[in-house]
């Protein structure tokens, strides 16, 4: 008697098993089935783009207004809402023959100055030329100028024509504009359909920031004719330091004849002069772009107009700088290329520390005798002694700690000069007091 529920129980399991069986199956197709949808819209979705591209919200809505006027006049058997339907097909139909074809207009984008300082305005020029031999239809140009977007219109052109619009573009802060790539819009009159092809033409502006006239750093040319000493000795130099015993080998012309006649008497030796290497006086100039060290992003453009003002003036006194301003590195005795770094820096979060920024000059500026350290009023002071510290022990270093509001004061830390800034007029008072130099 207790065999037959054993058996009944034993005999369920495999109606079970098979059962999901056919429950997993049944998943997997549905499942497969979902994937070749998704795969063939993503395909009817790539193969439609370009034509989704052209129509414009006008268009859709006169595409929407068709259909439903069709759909509508057809249960109804309204002829008047047919007569709309088809309306709203011809107009499409139509504009198509307004955007068929290939581009057609050469573009050339000029500015005059390409770097100017900011406050200043940059005049330019768009040039459309018709590279075909039929004539041109009637077309806009958009043209991305910064954030903004100018449209010009340009003419019917005859094969080999060209139409030139001229334009303003004004600055206000230092920073990187891009003035294009233009594209030309071709479309129909009703606004239907509108084809957007880039005609090239791209070009940036580059917006330095404001600086001031600097007094001479005291490296000028009658001073640098003997450049500056170091520490290590040489057998050929300018800066004599020291007599002594004539060695084989040795250069002649650099014997001392009176202290050898002298020294002949007791030890019989020649005396040669030993010198200083000298070197070119040359600057670097490193400015920290971390967002936390400046409670205000004005106090880093300040930063930013001093490190200007500073490369100026050595451009002038004929120095060779480097600057290293965040991700931002040159090297160059043209001023304009410094500036150029100096316009495309910006503040980062993630940016390197002073000391490393600090450490690449020093690495970079193997002949540097001026180093100047920049950064914001959130920057203590002993972290800029240790970007200082970065430069061998003959660099003179002098750190400058953006603190607007403030008046100047020169301090010194060891061998490193700390001067605090306000603001960039106060600038020339701290070179001429002999701060930096």
């Amino acid at each position: 008697m207790t065999s037959e529920p054993a058996a009944v129980a034993s005999a369920a399991p495999p109606a079970t098993v098979r059962a999901g069986s056919w429950t997993r199956r049944g998943l997997e197709a549905l499942g497969s089935l979902r994937d070749a949808t998704v795969a063939r819209a993503q395909s009817v979705s790539r193969l439609t783009r370009p034509v989704r591209a052209v129509i414009s919200p006008l268009g859709w809505s006169v595409l929407a207004l068709a259909g439903l006027a069709w759909v509508v006049g057809a249960w109804l058997g309204w002829q008047e809402l047919m007569l709309v339907a088809a309306t709203c097909l011809v107009a499409l139909a139509i504009a198509v023959v307004f955007v068929l074809g290939r581009a057609t207009l050469r573009i050339k984008v000029e500015l005059q100055p390409p770097r100017l300082v900011a406050g200043e305005r940059a005049a330019g020029r768009i040039l459309c030329a018709n590279r075909t031999q039929q004539r041109t239809l009637p077309m806009d140009v958009e043209l991305p100028v910064g954030q903004a977007l100018a449209t010009f219109r340009v003419p019917s052109l005859a094969p080999g024509g060209e139409s030139e619009e001229l334009f303003v573009v004004p600055t206000e802060r230092r920073g990187v504009i891009s003035v294009g790539p233009a594209t030309t819009v071709r479309g129909d009159p009703l606004g239907l359909l509108l084809r957007r092809v880039a005609g090239g033409g791209g070009t940036e502006l580059l917006v330095h920031p404001k600086t001031i006239p600097l007094p001479s750093f005291g490296a000028g040319v009658l001073r640098d004719l003997e450049g500056l000493t170091t520490k290590e000795v040489s057998a050929s130099d300018l800066a004599f330091h020291s007599l002594r015993d004539y060695a084989p080998g040795d250069d002649r012309r650099f014997v001392h004849w009176k202290s050898s006649a002298k020294a002949m008497a007791t030890t019989g030796r020649l005396q040669v002069r030993q010198f200083n290497d000298t070197r070119r006086s040359s600057l670097s100039v490193v400015v920290d772009a971390r967002t936390a060290s400046y409670p205000d992003p004005e106090d880093f453009e300040i930063a930013l107009q001093v490190a200007g003002s500073l490369v100026l003036r050595a451009a002038r006194d004929g120095l060779q700088a480097l600057l290293v301003a965040g991700s931002q590195l040159a090297t160059s005795s043209a001023p304009h290329l410094l500036l150029d770094a100096l316009a495309r820096a910006t503040l980062s979060p993630r940016d390197s520390a002073l000391p490393i920024l600090a450490g690449r000059a020093a690495q970079r500026g193997t002949d540097t005798t001026l180093a100047v350290i920049l950064s914001g009023s959130a920057v203590p002071a002993p972290e800029m002694r240790r970007a200082a510290l970065r430069f061998p022990s003959e660099v003179r270093t002098v750190a400058i700690r953006i603190v607007p509001g403030e008046r100047w004061v020169v301090g010194a830390a060891g061998l490193t000069t700390l001067v605090q800034l306000g603001e960039l007029r106060q600038l020339p008072a701290v070179v001429g007091s002999g701060a930096i130099r």
